[in-house]
C-alpha cells in the first residue's frame, strides 16, 4: 500500500510558474531590528532559474526605506483550491528600481496597485532563494500522546 506524502516540495521551474500565476502576496522586512510584513501586489520575471526577479510597485515608506538600506527581504504568496494548498517564499536583496529600460520591463507586466493611491515607486528583489510547497489539507492523523509536555 502506498501513500501519497501530504506535503511535496516543488522544484524550482513549478514555484516560478506558481510564483508568475500569482499577484498577491506578503513582504517581510526587518528594520531596526524588527520584522514587519506588509501585503504588496507584486509581478515576477524570470530569464532563467537562475535569473529571477520580484518587483513590487510602493510609496515611500517601510518597504521603500528597508530596500535602500540594503535588507534582506522576503516575499511569500499563497493559493487554497479544494484540499490543496500551494505555498512559495523567495528570499533576495532589494533595490530600487531606476533605469529606465527596467522600469519599462515592469510596465510590461501589468503590476498595479489594488488600492486608489499613487505608487510612484519600485522595488526589486533580486531572488537567491526560492521554494515552495504543495500540502494536501485533511485531518490530522490519530496520535496517542503518552506523555504530557511540561
Amino acid at each position: 500500500m502506498t501513500t501519497e506524502s501530504p506535503i511535496t516540495e516543488l522544484t524550482v521551474e513549478e514555484t516560478i510558474a506558481f510564483l508568475a500565476d500569482k499577484d498577491f502576496g506578503r513582504l517581510a522586512v526587518s528594520l531596526d531590528g524588527r520584522p514587519d510584513i506588509f501585503p504588496i501586489n507584486f509581478a515576477v520575471h524570470a530569464n532563467s532559474n537562475d535569473d529571477v526577479v520580484a518587483y513590487i510597485r510602493t510609496s515611500p515608506g517601510n518597504k521603500l526605506f528597508a530596500t535602500a538600506t540594503g535588507s534582506y527581504l522576503a516575499l511569500e504568496t499563497d493559493h487554497i483550491d479544494g484540499n490543496i494548498a500551494t505555498s512559495a517564499v523567495v528570499y533576495g536583496t532589494g533595490r530600487r528600481v531606476e533605469h529606465h529600460k527596467e522600469l519599462s520591463l515592469v510596465d510590461t507586466l501589468d503590476l498595479e496597485a489594488w488600492i486608489a493611491v499613487q505608487k510612484p515607486e519600485v522595488i526589486a528583489i533580486d531572488i537567491e532563494h526560492i521554494s515552495g510547497r504543495r500540502f494536501v489539507l485533511g485531518p490530522s492523523p490519530d496520535t496517542t500522546i503518552t506523555e504530557a509536555p511540561d
